[in-house]
C-alpha cells in the first residue's frame, strides 16, 4: 500500500468531518452566534418584564445615584462616634444654683422686660416679670414671689458634687454617608444602580435597548426596501432610468446626512421612536441601491436569466421571482451592515439630546449620564451599561454580517475549511 492511498481514507474523513449533520451552509457559527446576541437584546422588551418592574424606568421611582451592590468600594457609609462625656466639677465653696454676686432690688425693675441672669445675689420682692422664662441662677439668691410659676426651676443642692462621668447614651441616629458625591447605600433591588433621576438602570435597559433595536431595524428596512427597488430597477432596465436613479443615489449619497438629520431633529417637536426611525431612512437608501444595482447588472446576463427572458417571463417576474433568491444571503448581509449604521446615528443624535425625550433608549440615557456629569462623578453604571449593550448589538450585527458574507459566497467557505 502507498503513502497516497493510505492518505485517501484519512482526508475522505476529515471532509466529512467538517460537513454538518444537515449540510446547510445556513449552520454557521458566527452567523449563529452573531444572531443570539440579537435575539438577547431583541427578547428583552418581552421577557424581562416578567421577572422585572419596568415601571422603575420612570422618573422619581427609585431612590437616586445608588451604585450597583456587586461593585465594591462604594459602601460610604459610618457609624457616628459616640458624643464625649464631660466631667462634672462645680466649685467646692458654692452651691450649685447660687447666683453671682450679691445685690437685691425692691421694685424687680420692668416687670415686662424680660429678666436676665442674675449676675449677683439677692433678691427680688415683686419677682420680676411672672411671664418671663426665669433663667436657671448660677449663684445664690431668692425671690419672694418665686417669679413665674410656669418655668420649671432646678433642684436645689447645697451639697458641693462630687466629680463623676455618666455612661453615654446610646445613639439613635442613623449611620453618616461620608460620600461627597452623595451616593446612597447599594441595594440588591436595584442590581444595577439608579441614577440622578430616579430611574433604575436595570429597568431602563430592558425597556430602552429594544427601542434602539428597532430605531435601526425600522430605519435600516424602509432604506434597504427603497434599495431594492431602485436598484434593481436601475440594473435590469438600464438606459436612462439607470442613469436617473444612479445620479440620484451619487447625489444623496455625498450629503452629510448627520448635519442635516440634526437641524431636522431640532425642528421635530416630538420625536418618537418611529420619527426617528423614518429621519434615519431618508439616508438610508443610497447604499443599498448602488450596491444591489451593481450585483443585477452581473446577474441579468447570466443563463437562467437569458432562459426566463425567452420563455415569455415578464420583468418583474425575472427581477423577483429568477434573481432575488440568489440575492438572499448578499441582501441579508447587507440589511445588518446598515441596521449596525442605523443605530449608531440613532446614538450620535440622541447622545446630543434630540432623541425620543420621554423615552429611554441608550442614547438617551448617555445623553442624560452626560449632562449629569456621571464620568466626573465616578457614576459609571450610568454611562457604562448603555455602552456595554450598544457593543453587544454591535458584535452581533457584525458576526452576522460575516456569517452571511460566507452563506453568500462558497470561496470564502472554502477557504475556511482549508
Amino acid at each position: 500500500m502507498t503513502a497516497s492511498t493510505a492518505k485517501a481514507p484519512q482526508a475522505a474523513k476529515r471532509r466529512i468531518s467538517r460537513v454538518n449533520l444537515w449540510d446547510s451552509p445556513w449552520l454557521n457559527p458566527k452567523f449563529l452566534v452573531g444572531l443570539g446576541m440579537v435575539l438577547v437584546v431583541a427578547l428583552m422588551g418581552v421577557v424581562g418584564p416578567l421577572f422585572w418592574d419596568e415601571t422603575l424606568a420612570r422618573v422619581g421611582t427609585s431612590p437616586q445615584n445608588l451604585p450597583p451592590p456587586w461593585a465594591s468600594g462604594y459602601d460610604y457609609l459610618t457609624q457616628p462616634e459616640a458624643p464625649a462625656v464631660a466631667a462634672v466639677t462645680p466649685a467646692a465653696s458654692a452651691p450649685t444654683n447660687a447666683p453671682t454676686g450679691g445685690g437685691s432690688s425692691i421694685t424687680g425693675g420692668n416687670p415686662f422686660a424680660t429678666q436676665p441672669t442674675p449676675a449677683s445675689g439677692g433678691s427680688s420682692i415683686t419677682g420680676g416679670n411672672p411671664f418671663a422664662a426665669q433663667p436657671t441662677p448660677v449663684s445664690g439668691g431668692s425671690s419672694i414671689t418665686g417669679g413665674n410659676p410656669l418655668v420649671p426651676t432646678t433642684a436645689t443642692s447645697n451639697q458641693p458634687a462630687t466629680t463623676k462621668s455618666t455612661p453615654a447614651p446610646e445613639s439613635a441616629s442613623p449611620p453618616v454617608n461620608t460620600n461627597p458625591y452623595g451616593f446612597g447605600v447599594p441595594s440588591w433591588d436595584h442590581p444595577l444602580g439608579t441614577e440622578s433621576n430616579g430611574r433604575d438602570m436595570l429597568a431602563v435597559m430592558i425597556v430602552g435597548a429594544p427601542r434602539s433595536l428597532r430605531i435601526g431595524l425600522i430605519a435600516a428596512g424602509i432604506g434597504m426596501l427603497t434599495g431594492i427597488l431602485l436598484g434593481f430597477t436601475a440594473g435590469f432596465l438600464g438606459g436612462w432610468v439607470d442613469n436617473v436613479i444612479r445620479t440620484l443615489a451619487d447625489s444623496v449619497i455625498t450629503i452629510p446626512s448627520l448635519a442635516v438629520l440634526i437641524v431636522i431633529s431640532a425642528y421635530v417637536r416630538t420625536v418618537s421612536v418611529e420619527n426617528m426611525a423614518l429621519l434615519l431612512a431618508i439616508f438610508a437608501w443610497p447604499g443599498p441601491t448602488r450596491l444591489i444595482r451593481a450585483q443585477v447588472l452581473t446577474m441579468r446576463e447570466r443563463g437562467y436569466v437569458q432562459m426566463a427572458r425567452l420563455s415569455g417571463a415578464s420583468r418583474f417576474d425575472i427581477m423577483f421571482k429568477e434573481m432575488m433568491p440568489n440575492l438572499l444571503p448578499y441582501l441579508a448581509a447587507s440589511f445588518t451592515g446598515n441596521v449596525s449604521g442605523a443605530i449608531l446615528a440613532a446614538t450620535g443624535l440622541e447622545a446630543l439630546g434630540l432623541g425620543p425625550t420621554r423615552i429611554p433608549t441608550l442614547g438617551m440615557t448617555i445623553f442624560y449620564a452626560i449632562r449629569a456629569a456621571a464620568i466626573l462623578r465616578g457614576m459609571w453604571w450610568w454611562f457604562g451599561v448603555p455602552l456595554v449593550l450598544l457593543v453587544i448589538i454591535f458584535t452581533g450585527l457584525f458576526l452576522m454580517t460575516v456569517g452571511l458574507d460566507e452563506i453568500a459566497n462558497p470561496r470564502l467557505r472554502g477557504a475556511r475549511q482549508q
